[in-house]
């Protein structure tokens, strides 16, 4: 373990001279103007039959740090923080049995919200099996960034290699930018597929089964949901266009991050989250129902926006104004 932590700090404190360095292979900065809110690269490790240690990381803003780790034969997804700049560094590992010579894909996505002077990191894995993807961690800063530097740097071991390549920048306005003059074609993240999908539903099922009133709470296709007010008019349905109030906060602790105002908004049912396909149905218009949204058949494990961390179970309420019938 001691080995295996020195070459992360050695990457961190090497960084100084890198930065100094702008043809260092693997070394990008980028400029503010780009509004960079992504990184993505393939990465493959080639070991040697008799490799002890081996590790291959990406360093996004000296800050969050994902790559793939092996130290006396126990393969780990590494990820490490460097809080607040003072190179207080928190090493995590998860057991994960990644292959040789097998293409996997890191990605770091980064939010950020000027109002509120902070920004959510995250890191995933594309694990090429099972065709999805997974998340390795997120975190939150005290900060307001856009990536502007990233590393992608494997430690020093004659015994193996590691190759980083198809390397792109996310920009914000949701445009992909060739780091590498051997890329593909761009990257394409969507649908974002969860490995772990069944396992977080049911974990966040059972917390809403666990502590929601049992009398009135009903549960359907993985959503709660409770009838604030009965309404007098018409069920809706799924091809309806809605005309509705709402407020939308997260489970975990009450903070509201949408609302309508004074007016109203109208959206085609059809084209919103799962869960509201599946809830809305459930009230008359002109009533008033509340749904307990598990983050499956709702945001997911995305990384869009500060307000809504990745894998947040959301609570809506929502009053039915009036529908109006697909034509």
């Amino acid at each position: 373990m001691k080995k295996l932590l020195l070459f992360f700090f050695s990457v961190i404190f090497c960084l100084p001279v890198l930065a100094q360095n702008k043809q260092r292979q693997g070394f990008y900065t980028i400029p503010d103007s780009a509004k960079a809110t992504g990184f993505i690269t393939d990465v493959i490790m080639l070991n040697k039959k008799d490799a002890k240690r081996m590790g291959a990381l990406i360093n996004v803003n000296n800050q969050f740090f994902l790559g793939l780790s092996k130290h006396k034969n126990k393969k780990q997804i590494t990820r490490l923080f460097n809080e607040y700049r003072r190179l207080q560094i928190v090493p995590k590992g998860m057991p994960y049995n990644w292959e040789d010579n097998k293409t996997y894909k890191l990605l770091v996505l980064i939010a950020s919200d000027s109002a509120t002077n902070s920004s959510i990191c995250s890191g995933y894995i594309y694990l090429p099996d099972e065709n999805k993807w997974k998340l390795v961690e997120s975190k939150t800063f005290k900060s307001l960034y856009n990536i502007h530097m990233v590393l992608a740097e494997s430690s020093d071991n004659k015994n193996y290699a590691t190759t980083f390549s198809n390397r792109w920048l996310l920009r914000s306005n949701n445009t992909w930018k060739a780091l590498d003059s051997q890329t593909t074609k761009p990257p394409v993240l969507r649908p974002f597929s969860n490995v772990d999908s069944i396992t977080q539903q049911k974990t966040e099922e059972a917390i809403l089964n666990a502590k929601l009133p049992k009398d009135g709470v009903t549960y359907k296709d993985g959503i709660f949901y409770q009838t604030i007010k009965e309404g007098t008019g018409r069920l809706v349905q799924l091809t309806d266009t809605v005309v509705v109030h709402y407020k939308g906060w997260l489970y975990s602790n009450g903070n509201v991050f949408d609302q309508t105002k004074e007016k109203p908004a109208t959206f085609p049912l059809s084209r919103l989250i799962r869960g509201w396909q599946i809830g809305v149905p459930q009230c008359k218009v002109g009533g008033t129902i509340r749904l307990f949204i598990p983050s499956g058949i709702a945001y997911g494990m995305r990384t869009f926006a500060t307000d809504i961390p990745p894998n947040s179970t959301l609570v809506f309420d929502v009053e039915v104004v009036e529908v109006k019938e697909k034509k």
